[in-house]
């Protein structure tokens, strides 16, 4: 639904909406009950801005570049969204695929090779996934890391999806330990979504850099 008021669930107006400028106008307070606004809205609107501002710094004012700003901000989205609930919504992960060849059809890469990322991304965590449940009689991950990592694919194209799903597995390894949140035996439960948007954004932005310095370690 359109934004409202988490106190008095009153609609807000597109003059109270404008991000990060009502927030400051309002000083953080609903216009009709006076209740506080969290301040989450303006640091996830503030957060947005970077997320555009960074694709474009990268690649410029080119359809790279907007491409880039896109697929950041699903994925903050994404990450946001499974960090508290445990899903994916499909809107976000579907739509993204339907972003990603709509930019590769504007040129930004040939569309065979975006459809060749989206199918291998969905297609091997599907397949490891369900393994996973030969295995141990359970789904490894849920069918919206199955999407993600469609949508990650049609940005990356097929040579990010293994690094996303190395980098988002390293992330996510790392947290179940430092967070104290269970064994790595297949019984933590985490959400993957996001550490898997949080290496798709770092390989967007530094994936050559990346390579470069493990390639030099050897």
């Amino acid at each position: 639904p359109r934004s409202f008021c988490p106190s008095c669930e009153r609609q807000i107006r597109w003059f109270d909406n404008i991000p990060l400028l009502s927030w400051v106008l309002l000083r953080g307070r609903c216009r009709h009950c006076r209740q506080g606004i969290p301040v989450r809205y303006f640091l996830l609107e503030a957060g947005g801005a970077v997320c555009a501002l960074a694709g474009i710094a990268r690649f410029g004012w080119t359809v790279d570049g907007l491409a880039a700003a896109a697929f950041l901000l699903v994925l903050l989205d994404i990450a946001v969204v499974d960090w508290e609930h445990m899903v994916i919504p499909h809107t976000l992960s579907v739509g993204g695929m339907v972003l990603g060849l709509g930019f590769a059809l504007a040129g930004r890469c040939e569309p065979g090779h975006a459809l060749l990322g989206a199918a291998l991304g969905a297609g091997l965590v599907l397949a490891v996934s369900g393994a996973w449940r030969l295995l141990r009689g359970m789904w490894g991950m849920g069918f919206g890391d199955v999407m993600l990592m469609g949508t990650v694919g049609m940005f990356l194209g097929p040579w990010g999806v293994p690094a996303v799903l190395f980098g988002g597995a390293l992330l996510g390894t790392l947290w179940v330990f430092a967070a104290g949140r269970g064994r790595l035996d297949g019984t933590a439960k985490l959400p993957f979504g996001t550490f898997l948007a949080a290496a798709a954004a770092v390989w967007l932005l530094a994936g050559d850099a990346v390579v470069r310095w493990y390639l030099g370690r050897f």
